[in-house]
């Protein structure tokens, strides 16, 4: 039987029911291609015998009572069968017929196959005639063009004798008559360059790929050069700027101050990611934005000769207030608006800025620094030639063994080094003549330090004409002793490519998660004194305990920070 499904003849043929627990089918199915409905009878007529043959091999073997009489063979014919053909037992003759089935299956295939490939080869030999076609029009209109430029030259060499004569007849002055030929020069020039510009644009619309059989003019250079043009099948990547221009100020619904802000996010990404291809921002790269977005200081883009990370940086060793959740939300609301415009035009597969979780009642923090990562700074040299390598391994040290604020680090003056109770401290304090103050009252503290920075040999920093501990950093223009470390340790963070969120900051992140997971009774009261953190116990009881703890607790907390392996070179040259 012969089916037509859709734009396709389909061969159909029942399959006897003795029949189908051999063939493991009810029926069979083949299709025809794309064949016209005569070439499709003839097929379906030679499928229709070469089914019928197959029937009469399984009914001679397998012993079933045929429907027909004239599909019955004698033992004599049936022998004669499987002689003819090299059959020994009847299940050799079962595998055959069954192989035969498969033979016919993937003839019909391959056929099949063969009249799409000769489908695509007529769609294509079509295409490659449109662009023929397309070729010999655009050389016509050059060759017109040419023309034009030739008769325009003609008429301007004939305005010119008429003018002459003119001028002559009216006795003009030479400068009359030289400021009338500048300005037909004028005229001629702008007419030529607006036709050359002309020529150009058409060149340059329809891909040319075959020269115009029998042309006689020239193209210009600007249309050979569109035949080294990728072809359409292969369009450059859409650039984030790209899609921006065309869909942003394609919607005038919009307001202007909707536009300018989606404007502002996009340049905000390509500062920190570059003019990415649309199709390359997954949602790795917006959750990398994200954790930028909530990196960055509130007053990010007031500073303009600072970077992202050294902004990042500037937020973190200040304690700056950061980009409140909000914002953030907002930035990834505009670009997901836009992001929908390009999944309706199919031109981006999904949209990565939908489906953020953003808890406006809490913002990321600064993660703490990872085994790993220490691991990293501690193998990589510090290229800064404007600070000592010494004093920037003091630094780190202090940070990681103490959990202090860059900010208290570089205000350490040797004579904040004080032994309490026979026990050396940092004691951190206002510096009233540097102008210079602790960020918060709880920030006043005893600091102790780690036997491990005294057998680090933190001492010998200590110099007897200088005023701080650090002598190498200086004041910056606002009196902040620690803005050139920070900015020189962000370009050093960056040359070891670590991820924005891990900043100098984070070893405070890193003391206070080592401290808070020790299995040891460090109570969190200690630990907030220590960092010089606001007790999260508000209690007037609580207020009083914080300022009152023993000075052993303090240093029984700070020597509660171990790491597995870190320790940067001493000194001392003894580590």
């Amino acid at each position: 039987m012969l089916k037509l499904v859709g734009s396709r003849f389909h061969f159909r043929r029942v399959v006897p029911t003795p029949l189908r627990p051999i063939l493991g089918k009810s029926e069979i199915w083949i299709s025809l291609g794309r064949a016209g409905k005569v070439e499709a009878r003839r097929r379906a007529a030679e499928l229709h015998g070469q089914m019928t043959d197959l029937f009469k091999g399984l009914y001679s073997v397998s012993g079933t009572q045929q429907p027909s009489e004239t599909l019955t063979l004698s033992p004599s014919e049936i022998k004669e069968f499987m002689e003819a053909y090299g059959f020994k037992t009847e299940i050799d003759v079962y595998k055959g017929l069954i192989q035969r089935y498969e033979d016919i299956i993937k003839t019909q295939e391959v056929v099949r196959k063969s009249e799409v490939r000769a489908a695509e080869t007529t769609a294509e030999l079509k295409h490659q005639q449109t662009l023929i076609k397309h070729s010999e029009h655009l050389d016509t209109l050059i060759s017109g063009i040419y023309k034009i430029i030739e008769v325009s030259s003609d008429c301007q060499e004939q305005l010119l004798h008429s003018l002459r004569n003119a001028a002559q007849a009216l006795q003009m002055t030479s400068a009359q008559k030289k400021a009338l030929e500048s300005e037909i020069e004028r005229l001629h020039n702008t007419f030529i360059t607006t036709v050359t510009k002309a020529i150009e644009a058409a060149a340059s619309r329809p891909p040319s790929t075959a020269q115009s059989p029998g042309s006689e003019a020239k193209p210009p250079s600007t249309a050979e050069s569109t035949a080294t043009k990728p072809s359409p099948e292969a369009p450059s990547p859409v650039l984030l700027s790209t899609a921006l221009k065309r869909f942003l100020n394609s919607k005038p619904a919009k307001s202007l101050e909707t536009q300018r802000d989606t404007r502002r996010t996009a340049a905000l990404f390509v500062q920190a990611f570059g003019d990415l291809p649309i199709r390359k921002v997954n949602g790795k790269v917006a959750g990398d934005f994200r954790d930028v977005l909530f990196s960055l200081p509130a007053s990010h883009g007031k500073n303009r000769n600072l970077s992202f990370q050294e902004e990042i940086d500037r937020a973190a060793s200040q304690d700056l207030p950061l980009l409140s959740a909000k914002t953030v939300k907002n930035h990834f609301m505009r670009l997901s608006s836009l992001w929908n415009d390009l999944l309706r035009r199919d031109m981006v597969e999904k949209n990565p800025w939908s489906g953020w979780d953003f808890n406006l009642t809490k913002q990321l923090s600064r993660r703490a620094w990872t085994q790993e990562e220490m691991n990293t700074l501690a193998n990589t040299p510090w290229p800064i030639n404007s600070i000592s390598s010494e004093t920037f391994r003091g630094i780190i040290m202090v940070a990681a063994y103490s959990g202090m604020r860059l900010g208290e680090i570089s205000n350490l003056r040797n004579e904040d080094i004080k032994d309490v109770d026979g026990v050396p401290c940092f004691r951190i304090c206002a510096h009233p003549e540097d102008n210079w103050s602790p960020k918060t009252q709880a920030g006043e503290r005893l600091v102790p330090i780690h036997s491990t920075l005294l057998d680090w040999g933190l001492l010998t920093f200590r110099k007897t004409n200088q005023k701080y501990l650090f002598s190498d950093l200086k004041d910056s223009r606002d009196g902040d002793r620690g803005a050139d470390f920070s900015r020189a340790f962000s370009r050093y963070k960056m040359a070891m490519d670590l991820p924005p969120a891990v900043t100098f900051h984070g070893f405070r992140h890193t003391v206070s998660t080592l401290l808070r997971n020790q299995d040891s009774d460090i109570r969190e009261i200690w630990i907030d004194a220590l960092l010089g953190h606001e007790s999260s116990h508000r209690s007037q009881g609580a207020t009083t305990y914080l300022s009152g703890i023993d000075l052993t607790n303090l240093q029984r907390t700070v020597e509660a920070i171990r790491y597995p392996a870190f320790c940067l070179s001493s000194p001392l040259g003894n580590i």
